[in-house]
């Protein structure tokens, strides 16, 4: 069994993230800055306490993600029953800003793409968590890597070739009030050394982060060797939820939000409005903020309870599955 520090401490030694010494959370729906970064397709055990794997196939006792596994427990609210609203991603990523996957079971382009899909496209009408925001006066930012351009719409990136920037990683885009909106699209951007810069400088209420699938674990063919695309993630997390964190963005009543999409298809587990048999299966979700280092939780969460935490937070009102009674918000991990 892995040890789990739980150390009273801001941050383990073993880590540079910065926490700021000010006061708990006093109440939820306190949030001035809410970060959220999606990775994909890995189970728990995959993702925490693995070893690399020899030729032989035996562990060699070298840790594929010592970020994931030994730091974040003592840096974060640790949720040890966090599950895929269903498979495969697409769906996940809907319900994390509409509370629903609207029966969506498949990775298949938006209808507003650019050039134009052909059949099997999805378009959807109704109300969404940048509706929510705007309505409240507040304001959001979409940061995908490997986009190439502001507004993008094609379905992937690369146009050939192995596939890093994918579309159906992107649920905005599948929303008629985001994807026909130049005003909108312009909150899309690349998600690279400046543009992070430049979001972490000016923050906005809510920043939704999508590492390329060479950083987010999913892997495509020019990172398919299993350890080194869990290596690589783990690092990229690891950089990428430092400079978050160490910025002035991330106030005493910020937070950042790391979950995992769906597991690797080895389960269909569910919890909290899923449907039965037809989970995403067990992953892993991590919650950073002044209040959360060392906290664990074995309350069972998915993408409708990432969502509610963060209507909460902002005093938004809820989207779809995210108000039922069976969702639970993550505020014990902070």
């Amino acid at each position: 069994m892995l040890r789990r520090t739980t150390s009273a401490a801001c941050l383990a030694a073993t880590m540079a993230l910065a926490c700021a010494a000010s006061p708990a959370l006093a109440q939820p729906k306190q949030f001035d800055h809410v970060f959220v970064i999606m990775m994909e397709n890995q189970s728990f055990d995959e993702v925490v306490g693995r070893n690399v794997i020899d030729a032989n196939g035996n562990p060699t006792g070298a840790w594929d993600t010592p970020f994931i596994t030994f730091t974040a427990p003592a840096v974060s609210g640790f949720a040890f029953q966090y599950f895929g609203v269903t498979h495969p991603s697409l769906p996940n990523y809907l319900a994390t800003i509409a509370g629903d996957f609207f029966k969506i079971q498949d990775d298949n382009p938006s209808c507003y793409a650019q050039p134009a899909p052909g059949p099997g496209c999805h378009q959807i009408s109704a109300t969404n968590l940048v509706d929510s925001l705007e309505n409240a006066g507040l304001t959001w930012t979409v940061l995908e890597e490997s986009a190439p351009k502001v507004g993008y719409l094609g379905p992937r990136y690369p146009d050939s070739g192995p596939t890093l920037y994918a579309q159906k990683h992107n649920p905005f885009l599948y929303f008629q009030d985001i994807a026909t909106n130049g005003n909108r699209l312009a909150r899309i951007q690349p998600l690279n050394s400046k543009t992070l810069a430049s979001a972490l400088a000016t923050p906005t209420t809510l920043t939704y982060l999508v590492p390329n699938q060479c950083h987010d674990q999913h892997g495509t063919s020019t990172c398919s060797n299993y350890d080194s695309l869990l290596q690589e993630g783990d690092s990229y997390l690891k950089n990428l939820a430092q400079q978050i964190v160490t910025s002035s963005a991330f106030t005493a009543n910020s937070a950042l939000f790391v979950v995992w999409d769906e597991d690797d298809y080895s389960s269909r587990e569910a919890c909290c409005a899923s449907p039965n048999g037809n989970g995403g299966g067990h992953t892993l979700g991590l919650v950073f903020s002044s209040t959360s280092a060392g906290k664990q939780s074995l309350t069972q969460y998915n993408e409708y309870s990432l969502l509610r935490t963060i209507e909460e937070g902002l005093n938004l009102p809820y989207l779809g599955n995210s108000g039922k009674s069976t969702v639970a918000s993550m505020w014990d991990l902070f």
